[in-house]
């Protein structure tokens, strides 16, 4: 009977430390998310959109887009430095303090205290302001998926009643992100959501050609062959 009740304690022991372990493996996982995650910003008629700069590894393997917005001071400065950076062909970045990118891949709100850059805040930019940023509103919410398609797919998101963005899906390497403004008439694209090209160093015309704008945001580098 000793030995019975003995055996019975080891396996009841043993199953709660099992337990144990496969709870503090989940609770890992969801901690894996918690870092930095740098995003572009473009300007929409009058609103302001964060989009996650993606990678292949995870926990980066997201394309996510949202409409951010901050105070009435610095939204008016990020909308400015958007309208030069446009004149400019360059770009806005921001670099959110160390947070966990679930929270947007669950489409949750968050305000995030930020850092905004001219330019590639990992590529030479140069940091303008902090402020904090609520993520208002998530649009775009997909994670990677490494296909070898025979064609570039797009997804399209309306922005506004008048303004759709082209999405680019990121596909095997070579691949790339675009994100590339449309005009809706009646909440609806008159054109095709297609654009056969070849990664070269044409593609940013080739894009303009296919959606009558050239991109605002067009990420090459992350996506190549090494």
């Amino acid at each position: 009977m000793k030995h019975i009740l003995l055996l019975f304690i080891l396996l009841s022991s043993t199953a709660l430390a099992n337990t144990h372990q496969h709870n503090t493996h989940n609770t890992d996982r969801t901690h894996s998310y918690e870092g930095f995650h740098g995003m572009a910003l473009i300007l929409a008629g009058d609103k302001v959109l964060a989009s996650h700069m993606p990678l292949y590894a995870p926990p980066h393997n997201y394309q996510i887009v949202y409409e951010v917005t901050t105070d009435d001071t610095h939204l008016k400065i990020i909308k400015n430095a958007l309208n030069e950076s446009v004149k400019k062909q360059a770009q806005i970045t921001i670099l959110p303090t160390k947070f966990d990118l679930s929270l947007l891949i669950n489409k949750m709100t968050p305000t995030l205290k930020t850092t905004v850059f001219n330019g590639h805040f990992e590529r030479g930019g140069y940091a303008l302001f902090s402020t904090k940023l609520t993520f208002k509103n998530p649009l775009y919410v997909k994670k990677l998926a490494i296909t070898k398609p025979k064609k570039a797919e797009f997804d399209l998101i309306k922005v506004s009643a008048t303004q759709g963005l082209v999405i680019h899906k990121i596909q095997s390497k070579p691949s790339y992100d675009s994100l590339s403004l449309i005009p809706l008439s009646n909440g609806k694209y008159n054109g095709e959501l297609k654009c056969d090209t070849a990664i070269n160093t044409a593609l940013k015309s080739k894009l303009k050609a296919c959606f009558k704008n050239a991109p605002s945001y067009l990420e090459t580098r992350d996506f190549t062959v090494l």
